[in-house]
């Protein structure tokens, strides 16, 4: 992946995407989680340098790259890249990190 997201914008490649050819050879992208969620599951691959304040200062972000997470199901932009579908959120849009249980990551 080439691109650098801004500030606290993190790139997720999710998870719950299945693409599906059809018999002429058409690529449908379906969404598996629709129905089952109201949230989706990622990857973060890319982050920013972190949140911007008011005064100039830049808060790291608490995310990331290879952090599993859940996010809002309707935050970001989409871009695919090489058949991965991927989402631009804003780091406010994870709701959790998964962490396995013997992660002992003091953030």
């Amino acid at each position: 992946m080439k691109l650098e997201p801004l500030y606290d914008k993190i790139i997720v490649e999710l998870q719950n995407i299945q693409q599906i050819k059809s018999g002429s050879g058409l690529v449908v992208t379906k969404n598996m989680s629709i129905s089952k969620n109201t949230t989706m599951k990622g990857t973060v691959v890319a982050c920013g340098c972190g949140r911007l304040l008011a005064n100039g200062d830049v808060v790291p972000l608490k995310v990331n790259v290879g952090d599993e997470v859940i996010i809002t199901k309707m935050s970001g932009e989409s871009y695919e890249e090489e058949g991965k579908e991927y989402t631009i959120i804003s780091e406010s849009s994870v709701l959790a990190i998964c962490k396995l249980e013997d992660d002992n990551r003091n953030d």
